[in-house]
């Protein structure tokens, strides 16, 4: 089955940073981030509007779902679904969107 959902360039660049970074610490913390992030856009591409609009940081026409700790899903919602981004919420969103 093909899957419901693509990642942008940035949003793969942004997964492979996060891994990176946890693995420093943890490695198999990292291998459990990755797999539960690609069950939360499967998720997703199953119900594509779980997530929500904000407006005050872009907009685009995308939703952003939390994930985790503090990290965001930027997604379109279109089908199929777009991972545009994955970014940590103490960032500066609106200027990396």
């Amino acid at each position: 089955m093909a899957l419901g959902y693509v990642l942008s360039l940035a949003a793969e660049q942004d997964v492979e940073e996060i891994i990176s970074y946890i693995a420093t610490e943890n490695i198999q913390a990292a291998y459990d981030f990755v797999d539960a992030l690609y069950d939360s856009f499967e998720k997703l591409a199953e119900n594509p509007f779980m997530g929500h609009v904000r407006e005050e940081l872009t907009s685009h026409p995308v939703r952003f779902w939390t994930f985790k700790w503090h990290y965001l899903v930027i997604y379109n919602p279109a089908r199929p679904l777009e991972v545009v981004r994955v970014l940590s919420g103490f960032r500066d969103i609106s200027n990396l969107i």
